[in-house]
């Protein structure tokens, strides 16, 4: 049996996306689990483990303080709840077009122009997003407390680079078009 945890302290994301792509196919795949229970089953053979390691609730509260490592790590556990959870990709690619769009605009204007009614939209939408498919609660969990830690525009950066991560590891895992 593969140890998830001990591949996430190994950094070995790629081996372990494969690891739990073939988890998560193998529980989709045994009818005995009933399809409520799917993601339960899916928690209880990864996603805990990681979580245990790894909370992202709690990395969220610092993520500003965080390496570009420790973000890379939030991004994959972030990713590998939204894929158990049946995230569709194009509902992320949503939010990381907002997201390019706003990151865009900083590096034309820069940072004294202002992206603050952008930044709103991008919570706001987060929010209506979150009401109409629950999938993303992990992803909407995590960027809601990052934007609103956001103190200095210039760090937006951050945001992007960790939503690039998150679509890039959701593909990787597996995830729905």
């Amino acid at each position: 049996m593969v140890d998830f945890a001990e591949l996430f302290e190994k950094g070995d994301f790629v081996e372990l996306g494969l690891e739990v792509e073939k988890k998560f196919k193998e529980i989709d795949k045994n009818y005995k689990i009933k399809p409520k229970d799917k993601y339960n089953a899916k928690h209880n053979s990864v996603i805990k483990n990681l979580y245990e390691k790894w909370n992202p609730i709690e990395k969220s509260e610092v993520f500003f303080n965080l390496s570009e490592w420790d973000l890379n790590k939030l991004s994959f556990v972030v990713a590998v709840d939204s894929v158990a959870r049946g995230l569709k990709t194009s509902q992320i690619r949503k939010i990381l077009n907002m997201s390019t769009t706003i990151h865009r605009k900083l590096k034309i204007k820069g940072a004294d122009q202002g992206i603050a009614n952008e930044i709103t939209k991008l919570s706001y939408t987060l929010a209506y997003s979150l009401g109409r498919h629950k999938e993303i609660e992990p992803l909407a969990r995590v960027l809601n407390k990052a934007i609103s830690k956001l103190t200095d525009e210039r760090d937006y950066g951050r945001i992007h680079n960790f939503l690039q991560a998150v679509v890039a590891y959701h593909k990787l895992l597996g995830g729905r078009d």
